[in-house]
C-alpha cells in the first residue's frame, strides 16, 4: 500500500474525480438511481394495497383492477430503473397510468369512490414522474 502522496502502480493516482454541474446530473441518472423509476415503483405497489387499505376488496371488479395495474406499474418501474438509460421503455409507465385514470368509468365502478378516486390520484402522479424523467432528457439533449 503505497504511503499519502505517493502514485499508485501504474502512475495513477486512486482517487474518486470531483463532480460538478451537468456532470454531476447525468452521473445521477444511470442504473437504479433515477428517483422517477421508485416514484413509480412506489405507486405501483401503493395501488396495489388500495383495495386492502381501504376495505374494498369485496368489489372484485375493482380491485383486480388495482391488483393487476399496480403490479404492472411497479415491474414497468424496475424495468425502467434496471437500465442504464432512459429510453422508450419510459413510456410503459405512462401507458399504464392512462389505463389506469381510465379503468373506473371503462369498468363500471366509479361508485366505489375510494378506488376510483385513488386510481385517479395515482395515474396522475406516475404520468408526472415520468414527465419529468422526459423533461430533464430534453433538457440534456438541447443544453
Amino acid at each position: 500500500m503505497p504511503g499519502p502522496g505517493v502514485r499508485a502502480p501504474g502512475g495513477r493516482a486512486h482517487r474518486i474525480p470531483k463532480i460538478r454541474g451537468r456532470a454531476q446530473e447525468v452521473a445521477a441518472m444511470t442504473t437504479w438511481r433515477r428517483w422517477q423509476d421508485w416514484v413509480v415503483v412506489g405507486l405501483g405497489v401503493i395501488t396495489f394495497l388500495t383495495p386492502f387499505v381501504f376495505g374494498d376488496t369485496s368489489q372484485t371488479v375493482a380491485a383486480s383492477t388495482a391488483y393487476v395495474l399496480g403490479v404492472l406499474i411497479a415491474l414497468a418501474g424496475l424495468l425502467n430503473a434496471a437500465m442504464s438509460k432512459a429510453g422508450g421503455l419510459e413510456i410503459i409507465p405512462a401507458v399504464l397510468a392512462v389505463i389506469l385514470f381510465v379503468s373506473p368509468f371503462a369498468f363500471g365502478f366509479t361508485g366505489v369512490t375510494a378506488l376510483a378516486w385513488s386510481a385517479y390520484i395515482i395515474a396522475i402522479l406516475v404520468v408526472l414522474a415520468v414527465g419529468s424523467l422526459f423533461a430533464i432528457q430534453t433538457r440534456r439533449a438541447t443544453a
